[in-house]
């Protein structure tokens, strides 16, 4: 069991999330503003610069010592999509100090690394240039072995086709060929944006009998709070498009990507639900049937975007197979527009769904997760709850009517 409630400290709001179930703590910033091309590669490298070093550990190796030395604290940073908006988080992962003999103040020492972590960009001089240029080959060096991928390569090709006019195209990671533009002033000059005009959110998690106001409005202060709206892509029927690129692969790459009109809480439920059904476990149709039973497919896995109403089909084939992959595709997906399925069907992807919850809740980052997304959505834990009680096998035959294939995409061989 866990017990949330939301303060508002120096102007950000702060999400306490009191649970017995672990020995650690974790505190988390989350920055959210909108997805634009412009920001998103600046904003990655920021990122990670700022969890190398700081104002007082000038070295990525003294700052490494200094967690290391606080019962091995760990600070990561992440970047994601959500909705029409790119996110930028800062986490430390921490024992809690109840069960250090020692008298020593952990919360207090990890909301001070948070402060420095936060604060040191705007300090940025000539004397970080080596490190901020060394930053930037390593991000190149990062996003050039990705696009050597030629699965991750085909998706983000599936992605720019299917999204040519539509900022979702870019990944959270950011584009490879923006790399090179980016400047330290591009730097600092983002980092006055995200502290000054992001939405920001202060997320801690754990045993909080003894946290108070007191330790974490050190973190970040605000003259006013800053509410941005948070909103997905609007549906649009989509125009059918097929794309076929040839390079020296082995192995055939085969990506669909569908869009579906799912408005409401209780439909995006239903698209999650099949999408599961879909392709999103071992016991979907298409992985039983295609992958298993067909041997068409190497691999093969359907996931969903349920914010945005969009569905992908990841595939592995061989590529003398990849029409008939695809063929095979449609036809699981009609057979869900179909009805073609049983109850019982239905309610063992339910139980799964609600076990993988769950099990998400009993980590402390997916507990985390879980939180932020209901402050995101307005919702709670009955919400859900609700939802997927209200799915059944009519709502899941109306909203998969309303699933529209988008782009086919296929990476084969020459």
């Amino acid at each position: 069991m866990y017990n949330v409630k939301t303060e508002i400290i120096n102007n950000i709001p702060v999400v306490f999330i009191d649970t017995g179930k672990f020995k650690t703590m974790n505190l988390k910033v989350q920055f959210r503003s909108e997805l634009t091309r412009e920001r998103v590669s600046v904003r990655y490298l920021l990122s990670r610069m700022m969890v190398k070093k700081t104002g007082k550990f000038t070295t990525e190796s003294e700052f490494l010592n200094h967690l290391a030395h606080l019962y091995g604290a760990h600070l990561t940073s992440n970047a994601t999509k959500k909705g029409r908006d790119h996110l930028v988080s800062f986490n430390l992962e921490f024992i809690n100090s109840r069960f250090v003999k020692e008298d020593l103040d952990l919360l207090g020492e990890m909301t001070s690394v948070l402060k420095d972590v936060l604060a040191t960009p705007a300090e940025y001089g000539e004397a970080d240039r080596q490190f901020f240029e060394r930053e930037k080959r390593l991000y190149k060096s990062r996003l050039k072995g990705l696009r050597d991928n030629k699965a991750q390569k085909s998706f983000e090709n599936l992605l720019n086709t299917m999204f040519e006019d539509e900022s979702y195209k870019y990944l959270s990671h950011g584009v490879l060929e923006d790399i090179d533009d980016i400047t330290l002033d591009d730097i600092k000059e983002e980092h006055q944006k995200m502290m000054a005009h992001d939405e920001a959110v202060i997320l801690i998690s754990g045993h909080l009998d003894e946290v108070g106001e007191e330790h974490l409005q050190a973190i970040l202060s605000r003259d006013e709070t800053v509410k941005l709206p948070y909103r997905g892509y609007d549906f649009k029927k989509p125009e059918f498009k097929t794309v076929t690129d040839s390079e020296s692969v082995e192995q055939a790459k085969l990506n669909i990507g569908f869009r579906a009109d799912a408005g409401n809480a209780e439909e995006r439920m239903a698209l999650n639900v099949i999408n599961q059904m879909f392709g999103g476990s071992a016991t979907s149709y298409l992985f039983k049937n295609i992958r298993e039973k067909e041997s068409l497919a190497y691999q093969i896995h359907s996931q969903a975007d349920i914010k945005n109403g969009f569905l992908f089909v990841l595939a592995g084939v061989s590529p003398d197979q990849t029409a008939k992959a695809e063929n095979a595709v449609m036809h699981e997906l009609a057979r869900i527009k179909k009805g073609d399925f049983t109850d019982e069907f239905v309610e063992e992807t339910k139980h799964l769904m609600k076990v993988n919850r769950m099990e998400a809740v009993d980590k402390p980052k997916g507990l985390i997760a879980l939180v932020y997304n209901q402050l995101l959505n307005g919702t709670t834990d009955e919400d859900w709850k609700r939802s997927m009680d209200a799915v059944d096998r009519e709502m899941i035959v109306e909203v998969a009517n309303r699933i529209h294939a988008d782009t086919v995409y296929t990476l084969t061989g020459k």
